[in-house]
């Protein structure tokens, strides 16, 4: 079922998913990712548990409970955790958990290619310095190696691995993991694949767990990712 009020479209990119259309209103929930909503026609506005927060453009951090108010036209970036994006606007050392963005986000929200506004912010993420050995886990994360295995690459305890992620990243290794694996479900998904074959595929145990997974990144179902995905 296709979750109301949500029209527009949605789009991938290698360090964040964008979305830019018209958004119904949400239920409070928080997301395992960062969230950087731009109103297009006006501030955008959104509930948290301190009262209301109404900006040009909002950062909402991870883990954060919150209700987006209905908007015509909007956008909102979610940083792919512990990814360029993510490391270039420092989203591990956010101050307050909802508050009006950086005056200079503006400019990349609000860009006429958002895609190409988005990928050259996150270039400048690459130049962000972190420990090589966590470096080299995180190019190895899209594969079938456990955290036991990752960690003794790199000659650290899968403990120390996880305390070393948290301090320089902010987030753990398994959210990284799981949104590989949510894009790995929906570009299949998209080229033809049912979302249970697709779960499958992408090392989900089911079709409900994908269901799950993507609510917790995103607070919508996988459907109706899909059918933003088609729009244009």
């Amino acid at each position: 079922m296709r979750d109301r009020g949500w029209s527009g479209r949605l789009w991938l990119g290698r360090d964040w998913w964008g979305f830019e259309g018209a958004s119904g209103d949400s239920r409070t929930h928080g997301h395992l990712c960062a969230q950087v909503v731009a109103g297009l026609n006006g501030p955008v506005r959104v509930e948290t548990e301190q009262g209301l927060v109404e900006a040009a453009v909002i950062a909402i951090a991870p883990g954060v409970r919150h209700r987006l108010l209905a908007s015509e036209s909007l956008r909102a970036v979610y940083p792919r955790p512990l990814g360029r994006l993510a490391r270039r606007w420092n989203v591990g050392g956010w101050a307050t958990p909802v508050a009006a963005a950086p005056t200079e986000w503006t400019t990349v929200l609000t860009s006429e290619r958002l895609d190409e506004a988005l990928d050259a912010e996150a270039a400048l993420g690459e130049a962000e310095t972190i420990d090589p050995r966590l470096r080299t886990v995180l190019d190895a994360l899209d594969g079938d190696l456990d955290l036991a295995e990752l960690a003794g690459r790199v000659g650290l305890s899968p403990a120390r691995l996880r305390a070393l992620a948290l301090a320089e990243l902010a987030a753990p290794l398994s959210h990284w993991r799981l949104w590989l694996r949510l894009e790995t479900a929906m570009l299949s998904v998209r080229a033809g694949e049912s979302l249970a074959a697709a779960a499958a595929e992408a090392g989900f145990v089911d079709q409900s767990h994908l269901n799950r997974a993507m609510r917790r990144f995103f607070g919508v179902t996988p459907l109706t990712a899909l059918q933003l995905m088609g729009e244009r």
